[in-house]
């Protein structure tokens, strides 16, 4: 059973979202003119809510990567040119961070001012408690990204790659490899931050271990950057001097 909450929107949905707050608005404030669909950057835009989902971006990134999902959000163009995300806003960090431009269905209305107005920085991103087991590696992964962009006040730029097995670095001691990883988890990409064109695994160890034993060559990767930044892990791995993923590493 599909859980409701994690429906990704259609554009027929949008649509008739976008009647009903055209309404809304009109009694609220008055006037309100539709301008018609534009494309924006992402990371100009405000968002008016005060957390997103993760398990609700997972689906959203793992949607855009594999699926080509693509569906306008609704901005409202309001006070003082703003441009404000009335609905799509896990869409939004996703295109953000993929650095393309979303479409939008745009409002103007003059006297708008949103209640919450954040930047995608701003914003928080909670759990639900009532996360499909099958999105646990897909929300760590995004839950990952989200701690990291925070702690370094930077954008994660964001992309899908499949990687030759020998250019991955490890940041674990070895002896986190031996377990054998949970089936689910090998249907999901690892999870690689990139300095310097080196490619560290910051999630999945063990599925690198698991191809590289059955004699694999490449992996499929969401890869990320923070402009670039030499962040912590990066500075452990070296530390640690595991320069590749062998036999001998991943046989513990």
């Amino acid at each position: 059973m599909v859980n409701n909450r994690l429906r990704l929107a259609s554009r027929r949905d949008v649509e008739h979202r976008l009647e009903l707050l055209t309404s809304f608005y009109k009694e609220q404030y008055g006037e309100v003119f539709f301008i018609g669909e534009k494309a924006y950057d992402p990371r100009e835009l405000i968002l008016t809510q005060d957390y997103l989902e993760s398990d609700k971006l997972a689906v959203v990134l793992k949607a855009v990567l594999w699926e080509g999902y693509s569906v306008p959000i609704i901005v409202v163009s309001g006070k003082n040119g703003g441009r404000y995300v009335i609905d799509g806003h896990h869409r939004v960090l996703v295109y953000a961070w993929l650095r393309r431009k979303v479409l939008g269905y745009t409002l103007l209305i003059p006297r708008y001012k949103p209640r919450v107005a954040k930047t995608l920085l701003e914003v928080n991103t909670v759990n639900p408690l009532n996360t499909p087991v099958e999105l646990f590696c897909w929300r760590h992964i995004v839950n990952t990204i989200r701690f990291l962009e925070k702690h370094h006040e930077t954008l994660a730029e964001v992309w899908l790659e499949t990687l030759p097995i020998k250019l991955l670095k490890p940041t674990e001691p070895p002896i986190h490899c031996s377990p054998k990883p949970h089936e689910l988890s090998l249907k999901c990409p690892i999870l690689i931050y990139k300095f310097n064109e080196e490619y560290y695994v910051v999630d999945g160890h063990h599925r690198v271990c698991t191809k590289l034993l059955a004699n694999e060559e490449e992996i499929p990767a969401i890869v990320f950057t923070l402009s670039n930044k030499e962040i912590g892990i990066v500075k452990t791995a070296r530390a640690m001097g595991y320069a590749e993923f062998n036999k001998k590493y991943c046989e513990g």
